[in-house]
């Protein structure tokens, strides 16, 4: 084979190369594999043969994984490679023609320039759309569509070189990946939750660079001058299922390009509850995280570690001895709006309120409740802040809506009279509406958050019926009240926009608690 002689070669490339792993096993881990690669080896000939005679895969560059076992890619029709040409110029080749479409790990690539006799030629694998052997870009933005699919690796910013060894159009070698790849396998561990929430997208951020346009000249990613870097990358997924308590590949296996090195990660998880349309970001935190060329690190989360569940607190008619779902069975997946009939009606049943006269204090289920000059403080003195961002459970589905009031102890609270001086103790005026505050938006900052304590807009029953559940507080105090039509007792009501304490009929179902007296 002449060097001067134009021809038409072709060259394959088996793909299964260079990524490994180590499975994970912790509550919220990253493991690593800094020993391990896969050198399996693929067979590449320039054998003077034309291009386009085999059948063609509609698939793009794509690789699939086993946790704590190896990574196997395979090629595409749409890949092209660069090739070292005797004269030590790379040349970009033809489409890959796949050796058998059932197994895309074999390809030919042909070239229609340059001359290939010598020895040990140098292959660079620059990304689907790679368009220059020295240059490969890790997207700062990448899409998956299905789980377990890795199916935007070669357009999300994966690369790699190999030496082809041979001679005179007869070539083998094996690809090295040069790039970093993370696996995300979340989950849920409670299980009324998890099928009812997705996840939209996992944003992972550094302390350095980990995506942008890389120069690749010596087949390693470095860092061009004059280039702008982002130390974020974003996988959009297609609303994956949390529906696992164990990590599951096929239930959720995300997966992300970044740069080789060592980080400091902040994960972002954003899940959304689709009936509720509450949608969330939930952070977890990674040090000192080698990402190594060519390996593929696992990073497992527990989704729903640090979100509370409400789905068991009760509620009651006012200061009644049973709580209002007592030995009644309902569904573990419930929505605002859920009805039920064998509700309290009559003083016959033991979940019916209190009906103690004006100046009644409470004996039974509101006994350690704030009596209602110490409501009245908390609404007028408790710098209430409304958080839209905190996020809870309450009977399988996934809510966003509380508030934040001082302790007690910072407030001062005199139990004897509200801060008007009056004591609605023995003063029979009614108390609607009063006290009435307009809370501060967004969570106290982190510096005083101890000094707050958290209600959540976890709603009513009424007649059978939940309501206004994640977007309004109720609570009752330990104070019957007057009323001219009904009887009622003293409550902390509040929603977005209004904190105040206000008299209801004792025969809505609210919440109980003790509120913090001390700091």
């Amino acid at each position: 084979m002449s060097k001067s002689m134009k021809q038409l070669t072709q060259f394959a490339a088996c793909a299964i190369a260079a990524l490994s792993v180590v499975a994970c096993s912790s509550e919220d881990s990253a493991q690593q594999d800094n020993a391990k690669q896969n050198t399996a080896k693929g067979v590449a000939t320039f054998d003077g043969s034309q291009p386009g005679n085999g059948t063609r895969a509609l698939t793009r560059t794509t690789a699939t994984y086993t946790l704590g076992g190896d990574a196997k890619v395979f090629w595409s029709s749409a890949d092209k490679i660069f090739v070292q040409d005797d004269a030590n110029t790379f040349h970009q080749s033809g489409a890959a023609n796949l050796y058998n479409p059932s197994n895309k790990a074999k390809a030919t690539f042909s070239l229609a320039s340059g001359s290939f006799t010598l020895n040990n030629r140098e292959v660079r694998y620059t990304g689907e759309n790679g368009t220059d052997a020295n240059t490969v870009t890790i997207a700062s933005t990448q899409t998956q569509t299905t789980a377990n699919d890795f199916s935007h690796l070669g357009t999300s910013g994966d690369c790699g070189t190999a030496t082809a060894t041979g001679s005179n159009g007869n070539y083998t070698f094996t690809l090295n990946h040069k790039a970093s790849y993370l696996c995300f396998v979340p989950r849920c561990m409670n299980t009324d939750l998890g099928p009812n929430i997705k996840l939209t997208k996992i944003k992972v951020t550094a302390d350095r660079p980990i995506a942008g346009k890389y120069d690749f000249s010596t087949g390693s990613l470095t860092q061009k001058a004059g280039e702008t870097y982002s130390n974020t990358v974003t996988l959009n997924t297609s609303d994956f299922s949390l529906n696992t308590t164990v990590s599951s590949l096929s239930t959720n296996g995300a997966y992300m390009v970044v740069a080789p090195g060592t980080y400091n990660f902040t994960i972002t998880y954003t899940i959304k509850d689709p009936t509720t349309n509450v949608e969330g970001d939930i952070v977890k935190t990674v040090s000192s995280y080698n990402c190594q060329e060519g390996k593929v690190n696992d990073i497992t989360a527990w989704i729903d570690k640090d979100i509370k569940d409400y789905s068991n607190e009760k509620y009651y008619l006012w200061d009644a001895d049973k709580d209002y779902l007592n030995n009644v069975s309902i569904p573990s997946v419930i929505i605002t709006g859920y009805l039920f009939s064998n509700y309290p009606k009559n003083s016959s049943d033991n979940r019916w309120y209190n009906e103690g006269l004006y100046g009644t204090q409470a004996s039974h289920s509101c006994t350690n409740t704030p009596n209602a000059n110490e409501m009245c403080w908390y609404a007028d003195q408790g710098d209430p802040h409304w958080d839209g961002k905190t996020y809870w459970i309450s009977h399988g589905h996934l809510y966003a809506g509380g508030l934040w009031i001082l302790k007690g102890g910072y407030i001062g609270i005199n139990p004897n009279a509200a801060p008007n001086g009056q004591n609605y103790l023995t003063n029979n005026a009614l108390l609607l509406f009063g006290f009435q505050k307009v809370p501060a938006q967004g969570k106290p900052s982190e510096s005083v958050i101890n000094h707050y304590f958290y209600l959540p807009a976890t709603g009513d029953w009424y007649e059978g019926e939940l309501e206004m559940l994640g977007t309004n507080g109720c609570y009752w105090s330990s104070t019957a009240a007057p009323n001219s039509s009904v009887i009622s007792g003293v409550s902390l009501r509040f929603n977005k926009s209004t904190i105040y304490v206000h008299d209801n009929a004792r025969t809505i179902a609210f919440n109980a608690w003790d509120f913090p007296r001390g700091l």
